[in-house]
């Protein structure tokens, strides 16, 4: 699909769906971040659980060796010293993983047996040790964990496993302690952690009972110290928390699990960092698609606004185009009837007024008549300019004599409270076209900007050459790049809104209302402006005044003079010209003239009856002066016809409005010269002098 044929609503909800597939998106990454973090816990809390299983269960094995060797001290089965003491304990403490030695102190604290194979360096005494405190305690015999220490005899740290044991008499008697490393019970559960980047530690309650301490002092700086407070002492008897979120410490999740029924805890941990590491590179993946996706979303949005905006722009160019065209089909046809009615009343009156006597009632009268027609004439003409149907006269002349010709004629009949500013710089610089429609397409301009200004101000005309070195907008066209002559007129006026400007150069389009304008000047401003191969550009704001700018290419070919000569009228040597019009007045128009001129003319008012007169005697005429616009047959058609019946015969073509082409139209079907109504006598004379000339030379 195009993207042109998007409308902005698909647009809008192209762009909701994918917000809404963001939101889902990030919806489901969070709920993957939560699984990972859950699935983690479990595998943490299933971790903390065995291994404090399997450090109970070395606790357990030390509890039955210390109750079994305390048992058989107080019934006296087995002596508290002697060599067969010694192998017994050197054997259980062979059988015993994890554990150093086993030793028997009596009720003084002084050592009586022992499973070392040396005691030269062993301590005599144990009084001071808080586990030989613990057992003069009044109760039955329990075990108990010492705090770690530095075992004098082999300078290695060490925590003791004790138990007491009472004589027949229930009198404390001593305690059995099995030595053992701080670490004895991290297993096998330990080691897989550790391989996992899972930090654990065994902890016990600290002396003042408020905090956790790990049982080994090498794990003393790996257990952070909010951690051991935010776990608090753990609870004889009872179960493992499970995995959570420590409080104390952020970024860690934390499963601990107690061993039952000793008051130790099993903290394992691991940094979220690390367990979202694999969460995190997804997320950035995923996060990046979707930006990705969005931002070529925006990106095809953003090119698909201005391409709609280009398409519309078109299309308004397009409608108003046709708008006008068709405007101007309807004007020239208006202009064409109304050209005849003028051609008469013109023709007609010069001949009147020729003959009536200078000064006379009469001569005033037709005077005038004359100067309303002439009037007309030039309302005709700006129509037909418009329609841009009318045969012009093209030819290189230079722009800023004409500007400055337009300027000089304001310049006497300016109001007192206007000013005129100019700044013309392209004197040698020419245009091709029709100087007499540019001249009154500039004065159009400025009596319009003139007449914007209803209480003074100031009028700028300035002209410059301009090299465009891309394709640039303009009214309703784009301008190609290329060398252009710049002319601008502007006011300081009333000024236009939008909705004017859009309708500006439509033919009989006025804001003047009955105050007068006819709406055709802006109108044949645009068409003289195409005729020219420019284009016009248009500023204006209410309150602001106006700008109207023109872009006319530039010609190489040096100016024309354009200066009309003044001669005697040539005369014909009664050669027959054949005249063919719809307008019965008009022919008669066209014998009195072409009779004042020497010819001798035969009229009819219809294109078939002049074939006829050919068939019948194609030799006697030298020549076919027809209009263009008839009801029978064309002009263009008729020449076409008449040629294929008398070769050779010149053909001289009039109109007031030949529509699309014309001139072309015209060359195709064997036409010598065109010619455009109202005729006067010089245009008429010189045009059949020309082409009789250049027929006889062929």
């Amino acid at each position: 699909m195009p993207l042109t044929t998007l409308r902005p609503g698909w647009l809008r909800v192209l762009l909701a769906a994918e917000l809404v597939f963001a939101v889902l998106v990030a919806g489901g990454l969070w709920l993957l971040r939560e699984q990972a973090l859950a699935a983690e816990a479990r595998m943490l809390d299933a971790l903390a659980d065995a291994m404090a299983r399997q450090a109970e269960r070395s606790l357990d094995i030390g509890q039955v060796v210390l109750t079994t060797t305390t048992d058989e001290l107080a019934r006296g089965i087995m002596p508290a010293t002697g060599p067969q003491v010694t192998a017994v304990l050197r054997e259980r403490a062979r059988l015993l993983p994890g554990y150093r030695a086993i030793s028997i102190f009596g009720a003084d604290g002084r050592r009586l047996a022992t499973s070392r194979d040396s005691t030269a360096d062993l301590p005599t005494s144990v009084a001071e040790r808080d586990f030989f405190a613990a057992a003069q305690q009044e109760g039955p015999p329990r075990l108990f964990l010492s705090e770690p220490y530095i075992a004098s005899g082999d300078g290695l740290p060490a925590i003791g496993v004790s138990m007491g044991w009472r004589d027949a008499a229930d009198r404390f008697a001593g305690v059995v302690v099995l030595v053992a490393d701080p670490d004895f019970l991290a297993g096998g559960p330990a080691r897989l952690a550790r391989d996992r980047d899972v930090q654990q530690a065994l902890l016990r309650p600290s002396a003042d009972g408020r905090s956790l301490m790990p049982l080994a002092p090498r794990q003393a700086q790996a257990v952070p110290e909010a951690l051991r407070q935010a776990l608090g002492p753990p609870k004889e008897g009872a179960r493992a928390p499970g995995a959570r979120r420590s409080q104390g410490v952020d970024g860690l999740l934390v499963a601990t699990a107690p061993l039952r029924p000793y008051p130790l805890l099993q903290a394992v941990w691991r940094e979220e960092g690390a367990v979202l590491s694999s969460w995190s590179e997804l997320a950035w993946l995923v996060g990046a698609f979707v930006l990705a996706m969005l931002a070529v979303t925006v990106a095809v949005g953003w090119r698909m606004a201005r391409e709609q905006l280009h398409v519309e722009a078109l299309q308004q160019r397009l409608t108003r185009a046709r708008k006008l065209e068709a405007l101007g089909h309807l004007a020239g046809g208006v202009a064409h009837d109304f050209n005849n009615v003028l051609a008469a009343l013109v023709g007609f009156g010069e001949m009147a007024r020729q003959a009536a006597a200078d000064g006379s009632r009469q001569a005033r009268h037709l005077d005038h008549v004359l100067q309303a027609a002439e009037r007309g004439r030039q309302q005709v003409e700006r129509i037909l300019a418009f329609s841009r149907g009318q045969p012009r006269h093209s030819v290189s002349f230079a722009l800023q004599p004409l500007v400055q010709e337009v300027l000089d004629h304001l310049a006497g009949a300016m109001p007192a409270a206007v000013q005129l500013q100019s700044s013309l710089q392209a004197p040698a610089l020419a245009v091709r076209g029709d100087p007499t429609a540019t001249y009154q397409a500039v004065m159009n301009l400025c009596t319009n900007a003139l007449q914007a200004m209803t209480e003074g101000g100031l009028l700028s005309v300035s002209l410059d050459a301009l090299q465009l070195s891309r394709p640039q907008q303009a009214y309703d066209e784009i301008l190609p790049a290329g060398r252009y002559l710049r002319l601008q007129v502007q006011d300081t006026g009333l000024g236009m809104g939008p909705d004017v400007v859009a309708h500006l150069f439509e033919p009989f389009f006025t804001t003047k209302g009955r105050q007068g304008g006819s709406g055709i000047g802006l109108a044949v401003v645009h068409g003289v402006v195409k005729d020219l191969g420019g284009a016009i550009d248009v500023n204006s704001a209410p309150g602001r005044g106006s700008r109207f700018t023109l872009w006319l290419p530039v010609c190489d070919d040096p100016p024309e003079d354009r200066a009309i000569e003044r001669q005697e009228l040539p005369q014909g040597q009664g050669q027959t010209v054949l005249v063919v019009d719809d307008d019965p007045a008009l022919v008669e128009l066209a014998e009195d003239l072409l009779a004042e001129l020497g010819y001798e003319p035969r009229g009819t008012v219809s294109a078939q009856a002049a074939l006829q007169a050919l068939r019948d005697d194609g030799q006697a005429f030298d020549l076919l002066l027809t209009d263009e616009v008839m009801p029978d047959m064309t002009g263009t058609t008729l020449a076409r016809e008449a040629r294929a019946l008398r070769p050779g015969l010149p053909v001289v073509l009039y109109s007031g409005y030949g529509g699309d082409d014309f001139e072309a139209r015209a060359a195709q079907a064997g036409v010598s010269a065109v010619l455009r109504k109202p005729l006067t006598t010089r245009e008429l004379a010189l045009a059949l002098q020309r082409v009789l000339r250049a027929s006889l030379q062929s």
